[in-house]
């Protein structure tokens, strides 16, 4: 029933369009760095450990999903890939979960047979309360869609948001050239 129940919500957010859906209300790496070899990133845990200024010099994707997002399964695999084909010293990735279902042990058992499923090569925060999240969603105390993926210039300027798995301008689900091209735009214009 369970499986029946996902692919039925799965259907209806590609029916509708949407390539998201509407989110719910209710290698380690060190400081600022991923791991560039393509080993697994560990979870890091509460968002309040997240420093963005350890980003600063260089672009960062911030990647905001939840382990029941169908979407979000489309995108992870493209940003994994992504994370292999650029620098750590030029690009950081930084996933942040909002999964809010079950108690802080479930939620981090969750979340790591989640990142070795996908073999999540950066790392992974949760803000189950919405806490971070919301502050990238304009005009909402929280984040309305997952995915959501703000990319963020060298400077710490919002560059571009998508809400929902990125097209390219064909129309095809592409999150992989349309964000890669938007890294490079960026890195080459340093």
């Amino acid at each position: 029933m369970n499986k029946r129940r996902t692919l039925l919500v799965w259907g209806l957010c590609l029916l509708l369009g949407t390539v998201g859906c509407e989110s719910s209300r209710s290698g380690q790496e060190s400081p600022g760095g991923e791991s560039a070899s393509g080993e697994l990133a560990r979870y890091q845990g509460s968002i309040d450990g997240l420093d963005l200024d350890a980003y600063r010099g260089r672009v960062l994707i911030l990647n905001f999903w939840a382990t029941w997002c169908g979407p979000c399964r489309v995108e992870i695999p493209d940003l994994v890939r992504l994370r292999q084909d650029f620098s750590a010293q030029d690009l950081g990735i930084v996933g942040v979960s909002l999964d809010s279902r079950g108690g802080p042990g479930e939620l981090d058992a969750a979340l790591e047979k989640f990142i070795a499923k996908y073999k999540i090569n950066y790392p992974v925060y949760l803000d189950a309360r919405q806490k971070f999240a919301g502050a990238y969603d304009p005009g909402s105390e929280h984040m309305r869609y997952v995915p959501t993926t703000v990319i963020i210039d060298q400077s710490g300027e919002i560059f571009d948001t998508h809400f929902g798995v990125p097209r390219s301008s064909s129309g095809q689900v592409d999150p992989y050239g349309v964000i890669g091209a938007q890294v490079q735009k960026l890195l080459d214009g340093a």
